[in-house]
């Protein structure tokens, strides 16, 4: 790409003026200079818009305006200039929800407001935007950041389609703006016309434009991407989005969080709420969604919850997200990473925003969906303790209370136990615990390290005798290291690993199946690689992949 060379050969000649100069102020602005755009070339190279930093409101942090200063008073110098020489007016309507423009100012507001616009799509990585929410409140604001002369990701793409839509199915009108109104904004813009028209060719759609906007282009790679998009179907609109949401999942959390996520979510999704109640269940409710060929189904809950929607996913083209609701949220942690501690909310409609997928194992468990673990012994006993009133009480303080009381109370239970297709064995054991899933908090199932949910295996992780309280601890404290650690880092407890698994009982057994309580005199697991498509975050997918 031109400026990359453009950008570099800059750089390499303020290097050597800065190497050259006698004058110490000199050699230190040439420096400053060189370095800066040296960095917006790398930018390109590696297509990383996000140099900037560019904030949702579309300001920029103080220090990364000081660090690339030379380069934003060049690039600014050279935006008033153009537009200043341009030969059409800064703002133009394209349809009756659309308009196009270059780069906007607080000064452009009245005319925003004379022409009935009430929300702005900025496609610009590198000039700071406005914080519209304090100019008008019923301005809407979002930044896709996109380089100069280059296009946005497929993603960026979808989303941007997306938001447009939901503002003009609400009346409103979207300017979308880049720098000159010339590439980025026109790119997005045709993208839009397309979506909303699968009879109307590119061509179609850029001649409509520039009868419009005279001076609207796109460059090859644009072109070429915007035709890329087209051919592979992904400018579809309307995807649909089911909410199936437990209300008293964690205390009611829905009722506190229900407007933050109905907000995020309804301005990329036709979104439908469905709530639980004691005689309509999540499956119940799931299959109605199915029936009404929805794109994503989204589980807002506890791991309970997510259960009963995967077993209705499973094996359909429907596409599951979830919103973790519960008091654990075991799944959330294997699926978004640690982020979902500190923001579980936003951080579970960032990634259902993104719509990012992987496909995941399950497993089933006497015919019934496990998505996570299978716990007999402290862990099932710990479950039975935290009742419902403790959850909402003390969140999950109660699981630690409970745990810790378990670990020197439980019983060492007989059990038969048969692996794949080998012969049956014995075991005598306090704590016995088959995993799909789960997060190093779940500390009973890290005989191996953190479970791998995408490897077609099960792992098993138990006690292989009874144990004193000491050996206990010291057991419990291994698998602890072997969580945060991610690989084996105890000799302590016993581990294996099966595509399906046997376990009988003396006696009817306890257990818990994914945080719900259940009982059999013997229990069947096995492992259904790849039979979910779940949302999930870009690390989550990366770690997998890599």
């Amino acid at each position: 790409m031109k400026m990359i060379k453009y950008y570099v050969g800059i750089s390499v000649l303020f290097a050597l003026f800065a190497a050259y100069s006698n004058n110490v102020f000199m050699t230190i602005t040439c420096a400053w200079v060189s370095v800066s755009v040296l960095a917006v070339s790398l930018a390109y190279v590696f297509n990383r818009p996000t140099i900037f930093r560019k904030r949702e409101d579309g300001s920029i942090p103080t220090w990364i305006r000081w660090f690339f200063i030379p380069f934003l008073l060049g690039a600014s110098l050279y935006n008033a200039v153009a537009r200043k020489r341009d030969k059409v007016p800064p703002i133009q309507e394209i349809n009756d929800h659309i308009f196009l423009a270059c780069r906007l100012f607080p000064s452009d507001v009245d005319l925003l407001k004379a022409q009935g616009v009430t929300a702005i799509l900025d496609v610009t990585a590198e000039f700071d935007g406005l914080d519209w929410s304090s100019q008008d409140a019923n301005l809407h604001y979002l930044n896709i950041p996109v380089l100069d002369h280059t296009s946005p990701s497929v993603d960026q793409l979808r989303q941007a389609i997306r938001w447009i839509n939901h503002q003009a199915k609400a009346g409103g009108k979207v300017v979308i703006h880049c720098a000159l109104g010339r590439g980025r904004s026109v790119l997005v813009t045709a993208a839009y016309l397309l979506s909303k028209d699968a009879t109307l060719s590119i061509v179609d759609a850029m001649n409509h434009i520039q009868s419009i906007r005279t001076t609207a282009r796109l460059n090859k790679h644009q072109l070429k991407a915007l035709r890329k998009v087209k051919k592979g179907g992904r400018l579809k609109l309307g995807d649909k989005l089911a909410l199936i949401v437990n209300p008293i999942a964690g205390g009611g959390k829905w009722a506190h969080e229900k407007d933050y996520i109905l907000e995020r979510l309804e301005q990329t999704y036709d979104v439908t709420v469905k709530l639980t109640t004691e005689s309509i269940s999540a499956k119940t409710l799931t299959k109605e969604a199915l029936d009404d060929d929805v794109d994503f189904i989204v589980a807002c809950g506890g791991d309970g919850t997510l259960a009963e929607v995967a077993d209705q996913v499973c094996g359909s083209s429907a596409v599951m997200g979830i919103i973790p609701l519960g008091t654990a949220n075991a799944l959330s942690m294997v699926v978004f990473g640690t982020a979902s501690k500190l923001t579980p909310i936003s951080t579970a409609c960032d990634v259902i925003i993104s719509a990012q997928s992987m496909t995941v194992d399950t497993a089933l468990c006497n015919n019934k969906r496990m998505l996570l673990v299978c716990a007999l012994g402290i862990e099932a006993d710990m479950i039975k303790r935290s009742d419902r009133g403790a959850k909402d009480e003390k969140g999950q303080m109660a699981y630690i209370q409970y745990f810790l009381e378990s670990m020197f109370d439980s019983a060492t239970q007989s059990l038969e136990i048969t692996l794949n297709d080998d012969e049956p064995f014995s075991v005598e054991s306090s704590s016995f615990v088959v995993a799909n899933a789960a997060p190093p908090s779940t500390v009973l199932a890290q005989g191996g390290g953190n479970p791998d949910i995408n490897d077609g295996q099960l792992d098993v992780t138990y006690f292989d005798a009874e144990k004193s309280s000491l050996d206990t601890v010291s057991s419990v404290a291994g698998l602890t290291l072997s969580g945060l650690l991610n690989g084996r880092h105890t000799e302590l407890v016993e581990f294996r690993q099966c595509e399906k698994i046997q376990i009988k009982g003396q006696q009817e057994l306890d257990y818990v199946l994914d945080g719900e309580v259940c009982s059999a005199k013997t229990i069947f697991i096995q492992c259904e690689p790849k039979s979910l498509t779940l949302l999930c975050a870009p690390e989550a997918i990366a770690n997998q992949q890599g």
